[in-house]
């Protein structure tokens, strides 16, 4: 059984960062840099907790078959999102081994963006 959790094999360890922090990455993106990636499903997307505005929405059991889709973001920094940071942990693994290199793990989540009263967009 594949260990997701696992970091063995991966090219650096999976950063991983506050909202605040994200905030600040993608508030001082000038050249568009940063891809925001979300990995829930689209109700949740859409849902109570919305979404960091302009994410792609790439659910995390389409990510594998759909990787080819962010072949174009391979240079980018990439910061993936779900609700409480476990399937975008995950998401980041995946990205590592297909080569992408600046991915970061937003910890906790839209959980914790909505708790720090971040805005978000339903």
């Amino acid at each position: 059984m594949l260990n997701i959790f696992s970091r063995e094999g991966l090219s650096g360890d999976i950063s991983h960062v506050t909202p605040e922090e994200a905030l600040k990455m993608i508030s001082e993106d000038r050249n568009k840099n940063i891809v925001v990636l979300d990995v829930r499903e689209p109700h949740e997307f859409n849902g109570n907790l919305g979404h960091i505005e302009s994410a792609k929405l790439i659910p995390i059991k389409l990510l594998p078959s759909k990787i080819d889709e962010l072949e174009a973001y391979k240079d980018k920094e990439i910061i993936a999102v779900c609700r409480s940071g476990i399937r975008s942990y995950s998401a980041c693994v995946t990205l590592k081994r297909h080569g992408f290199g600046k991915v970061h793990n937003l910890k906790g989540g839209m959980l914790l963006w909505k708790k720090s009263g971040l805005k978000s967009h339903i």
